[in-house]
């Protein structure tokens, strides 16, 4: 347990409803107040308010504004909030391939890496009672997916529920070309053609887990 019997005011920034009440519904068990955003819109209002000590973010959240762009406007603007990152992707590049580094003072938790030794409660005290930060070291696992950062790009395309139409139009190219840079990275997936899948839906369920990474 936390040695200090302090109530701390969290906010957690989390687009997916389950997962943010979950988070929330811990973080109260622990003694704590909670407030829940699910865009960074809806974050800057809740500081505002809420006057959070600590804010967990996921960094994908959905179209729009990231938990990076949240993050740099926080340090930037609240020094005075603690920050975490609480994210199912190993780099903030899958976010968005223009990212340059995080803060030093920001946690950064892979949640396929929350156990027991890496729980809220760990995060609650590295965040209030250590002086320093020491973001943990992402171990890459044994089948760990590597791709270019043009195919991290497109899966989160996918992953936002574009068409390969919506997908050209975006990146300002060709339907065909969008559906040759598909089959390349299907196949850096290593997702073949199979009457009892989709492909599409597999390729989303590896993009919300730890396994890719960015070459």
């Amino acid at each position: 347990m936390l040695t200090s019997t302090k109530s701390y005011k969290i906010l957690i920034v989390e687009d997916e409803l389950f997962t943010q009440k979950l988070i929330c519904e811990i973080i109260t068990n622990l003694g704590n107040k909670c407030e829940t955003a699910s865009s960074v819109n809806e974050a800057i209002a809740l500081v505002k308010t809420f006057s959070p000590d600590l804010i967990i973010t996921d960094l994908d959240l959905g179209p729009g504004p990231t938990g990076i762009d949240l993050i740099n406007k926080i340090d930037k603007e609240f020094p005075e909030i603690k920050l975490a990152v609480l994210t199912a992707h190993t780099s903030p590049n899958l976010v968005d391939i223009r990212f340059n580094g995080l803060p030093s003072r920001v946690q950064y938790i892979v949640k396929a890496d929350l156990h027991a030794s890496n729980s809220f409660e760990t995060i609650l005290r590295n965040a209030f009672e250590q002086k320093t930060v020491v973001s943990p070291s992402i171990a890459k696992p044994i089948d760990a997916i590597y791709l270019s950062n043009t195919q991290a790009e497109l899966l989160k395309l996918i992953a936002q529920g574009l068409s390969n139409q919506a997908i050209a139009d975006k990146r300002g190219t060709t339907l065909r070309a969008v559906e040759a840079l598909i089959n390349r990275t299907y196949q850096a997936l290593k997702l073949n053609e199979n009457d009892s899948i989709n492909l599409r839906v597999e390729a989303v369920k590896l993009w919300k887990s730890s396994k890719i990474h960015i070459k």
